[in-house]
């Protein structure tokens, strides 16, 4: 540790400011007005310091949450030293330091001393931020100009007083202003949280003088263990692509392809050789490449290491420009949802053949994306926006994690009595799918189906939906899951859908069914035990258990034939696997 620094003062800092920005979290979370920050979690908090670099992260969204440098360098640029105590920024400009439309991102300087210290800051998805669809976030924009009103670095409050006519533009520009207006205020209240709070710790810690020295020991402490972490890989090179099944318009797979380096105590994530920018909105700037990168160190560094800027010292990024994972302006970027999960499944690929004890297969991400708007039975507008979230492949040890959000993002359920309550839709099913994780020694989590009934005339719809053509992987021998599907059940019959807008009438289906994550082993090596009890709770039939496992099953008295199964099992291992 650097001279001076108190062991015990620099742990209990660090576990300070880890609270303080989940104390912010809960300020959002319990004062938003829209599901998606109350139940869905779809937002995040963070501070950073005065370059920053992001100092601590709590239990929040991590994509969301690795932006805020990117924007933080974006209003200094446009600001430069015209920073006050009372300023609150505001933006949502892809090409300039945020993320998609539909992410607002607010930071309030704090000031200790009369100079700059960190920065607070909250971002949230809003409902609706404009644009030609409602939520904002169509994948078949083709350009930034459509996705909604585009705010580049701004001031919301200057010196303790809200910009009017800020806040008025964006009344006015939103279909519902008071869901957006209620959540930008939870926002705000979070980053005096932050303000506060953190002033606070510093003057308990002898003031910013005394302070400052533990903030830079924070990062220190961090690469170190980055760095170590890194240093017991073996150095080695390992490249993997994964594909999105289309961009919306065109029926051409979107490759994203990745180049993982370890040399030393440093490693590289290298992108070339990933598609062009491609027509629909399913490209990423560079700030939400960044984020998902980071988020997936945590594949391999222990939980013990602090989540900070300190990292990035240790680790290189290659992203070309123009290419699906580096936008090139005006591209649209509204549905880059569904890309962050293949960023990380392949980035988890390449991985896997330098650590494959630690890495688990292809997950269910966030492969759905609805946007449902209109107006309601008493003819006022609702936008409803819904991440349907699936599962985990199967891990090294264990099986995947059955109906969860993925480790990267942090998201919740929203509750279908939340959406009945708020909404003209009723959910008909919410329920796993049966035989649809992939087999393994350890099998992949079962994907879901939440089906909505709409209870109103001309609804626009806006539909994400990947893996529909590339299932989630295996590793070791697992098999992939099953693949997703998009479904329109109206009077004119059953469709299957694809990344597409379209209008549903009253009494119509809407059915997302998620794929299942991939399994990890030899499906011929999983317990029996573990197989009947999958029988038994439905998520594998009778005939999958024989088919994929090689277990037969005594349907008279629900157990495992074991003599059968053990014959089964040596033939079909003779044959070389199922």
């Amino acid at each position: 540790m650097r001279p001076g620094i108190d062991p015990i003062a620099f742990e209990l800092i660090k576990n300070s400011l880890a609270s303080l920005i989940d104390e912010m979290a809960l300020t959002m979370n319990r004062t938003a007005y829209s599901p998606l920050l109350r139940d869905l979690f779809d937002f995040a908090t963070g501070l950073c310091d005065a370059e920053g670099n992001i100092l601590a992260e709590g239990l929040v969204n991590p994509i969301h949450a690795g932006v805020f440098p990117s924007f933080i360098h974006a209003l200094k640029a446009a600001w430069g030293d015209d920073i006050r105590p009372g300023d609150i920024f505001m933006g949502n400009d892809p090409y300039e330091g945020a993320s998609h439309i539909p992410d607002l991102y607010l930071v309030r300087p704090v000031f200790i001393d009369g100079i700059v210290t960190a920065f607070a800051g909250a971002i949230a998805h809003q409902l609706d931020f404009g644009g030609r669809v409602p939520g904002s976030n169509a994948c078949d924009n083709t350009e930034i100009y459509q996705e909604g009103l585009r705010i580049p670095p701004m001031k919301y409050y200057e010196e303790g007083k809200r910009n009017t006519t800020l806040h008025r533009l964006i009344e006015k520009n939103v279909r519902i202003s008071h869901m957006v207006l209620g959540d930008l205020a939870a926002q705000v209240a979070a980053t005096g949280i932050g303000e506060r709070k953190f002033i606070a710790l510093v003057e308990k810690y002898g003031g910013w003088k005394s302070f400052r020295p533990y903030l830079d020991e924070l990062m220190d402490y961090t690469e170190r263990l980055t760095r170590a972490a890194i240093s017991a890989l073996p150095d080695a090179t390992a490249e993997f692509e994964d594909f999105l099944d289309d961009d919306g318009f065109s029926d051409e797979p979107v490759r994203i392809r990745v180049r993982v380096t370890i040399r030393g105590d440093e490693i590289t994530f290298d992108f070339t050789g990933s598609s062009p920018t491609v027509k629909g909105s399913i490209n990423m700037p560079l700030s939400s490449t960044v984020a998902i990168v980071g988020a997936a160190m945590r594949l391999f560094l222990e939980s013990s290491v602090p989540p900070n800027s300190g990292m990035w010292r240790a680790v290189h990024l290659v992203a070309p420009p123009d290419t699906v994972v580096n936008a090139g302006f005006p591209r649209g970027v509204a549905g880059r949802g569904a890309t962050f999960g293949r960023v990380f499944d392949a980035i988890s690929g390449a991985l896997a053949q330098i650590i494959p004890d630690k890495i688990f297969a292809a997950s269910a991400h966030v492969d759905f994306g609805i946007c449902i708007g209109g107006n309601n039975q008493e003819g006022k507008p609702f936008v409803y926006t819904d991440f349907v979230v699936g599962n985990w492949g199967g891990r090294p040890f264990d099986d995947g994690h059955d109906g969860h959000s993925p480790y990267w993002l942090n998201y919740s359920n929203i509750p279908v009595e939340s959406v009945e309550k708020e909404y003209p839709l009723r959910i008909e099913r919410y329920c796993y799918v049966q035989d649809s994780a992939g087999p393994g020694k350890y099998r992949g989590g079962l994907g879901l189906i939440r089906e909505y009934r709409v209870l109103v005339d001309d609804a626009v719809v806006q539909w994400r939906q990947d893996r529909a053509k590339f299932p989630p992987w295996g590793l070791a021998g697992g098999k992939p899951g099953a693949l997703a599907r998009g479904v329109h059940v109206s009077q004119r019959g059953e469709r299957s859908l694809k990344k597409e807008i379209f209008v549903a009438g009253k009494g119509d289906i809407l059915r997302p069914i998620l794929p299942g994550g991939g399994g990890f082993g030899d499906p011929l090596e999983r317990d029996p035990a573990r197989v009947l009890a999958d029988v038994v709770d439905e998520k594998v039939s009778v005939g999958a258990a024989e088919r994929e496992y090689g277990v037969i099953i005594d349907r008279q008295r629900m157990r495992v034939d074991e003599r059968a199964t053990t014959e089964l099992r040596s033939s079909l291992a003779g044959k070389g696997g199922t």
